[in-house]
């Protein structure tokens, strides 16, 4: 059963991260993402409250959320990953096309969303940890495109690599994300 709900949320965050990889948030839930953020396991780490220093004003984080909670909608549109019982850390090769094809027809909205963040310009407050946050969605968009093309030629050991990538990188940008002022139910977070 604890195997199951692991796997369950493994491909959630499989999911999540591969289609979106932008926003900047931690906690992967809709069923669109890639394995990477609940594959490493290690000692939960404090991340530092938001301060007048590190936060990103209110208004500036709604218009990132509003990017956010649009590609949302869209990804929820296109349904569902249809196979619950994919192990993204050990992968049946002949499902992996499959798995990709499911990925690369989502990619476009999840391309978009680092370019839309970025487009939003430099905040007033926490610039430099902005720029990181945007920096690491483009980085996730760029081994997710790694990830469809591993799945596409059923490449096990690459797609595995590229979940265990993603896993840092989504690992880095949440943190960024909570200690720059989005809140754990933000869209943003939803997305990555």
């Amino acid at each position: 059963m604890k195997r199951n709900r692991l796997q369950r949320r493994t491909i959630a965050a499989l999911l999540l991260a591969l289609v979106l990889a932008g926003c900047g948030g931690s906690k992967k839930g809709t069923g669109t993402s890639t394995a990477a953020s609940q594959t490493a396991s290690g000692p939960a780490t404090s991340i530092p409250s938001p301060t007048a220093a590190t936060a990103v004003d209110a208004l500036f984080i709604a218009k990132a959320n509003a990017i956010c909670a649009r590609a949302k909608r869209a990804l929820d549109a296109k349904g569902q990953f249809p196979y619950q019982s994919f192990d993204p850390l050990h992968p049946q090769v002949t499902l992996l096309p499959k798995v990709g094809a499911f990925f690369a027809a989502r990619r476009a909205i999840g391309d978009r969303v680092p370019t839309e963040l970025q487009a939003l310009g430099t905040p007033h407050n926490a610039a430099s940890q902005w720029d990181q946050m945007v920096a690491l969605s483009r980085q996730d968009r760029a081994i997710a495109d790694r990830q469809i093309k591993a799945a596409e030629a059923s490449d096990a050991p690459a797609f595995v690599a590229t979940v265990n990538t993603i896993a840092a990188t989504d690992k880095r940008l949440g943190q960024l994300a909570l200690s720059s002022g989005f809140t754990r139910s933000s869209p943003c977070t939803a997305i990555l």
